[in-house]
């Protein structure tokens, strides 16, 4: 291989990332960045149910003691964990 081959082979390297290089700076769409967002926007807006919800408004729920007997339920489920079922009894009705 001669010295002139490889000097423009190294040339045309050195052109082919000069101009990737430059291509990296130029600005990107425009259209696109001035629209930014806007999905995820409409999306929240789209899963608001009541956007004017909040205020004084009293909360319909259930009340104090069954809300109480629910929790204490549900936190005794973990210390006592019902026995698992042996696989032979699925769906088989007692």
């Amino acid at each position: 291989m001669n010295k002139h081959a490889l000097s423009s082979g190294l040339r045309f390297g050195a052109l082919a990332s000069l101009l990737l290089g430059l291509q990296a700076c130029a600005p990107t769409t425009p259209q696109w960045d001035s629209r930014f967002g806007e999905t995820v926007r409409l999306t929240s807006q789209q899963q608001t149910l009541n956007p004017n919800a909040g205020g004084d408004a009293p909360v319909n729920g259930i009340d104090g003691a069954t809300g109480r007997e629910s929790i204490g339920r549900y936190r005794s489920s973990f210390r006592e964990p019902p026995p698992p079922a042996a696989p032979i009894s699925i769906g088989v009705q007692r």
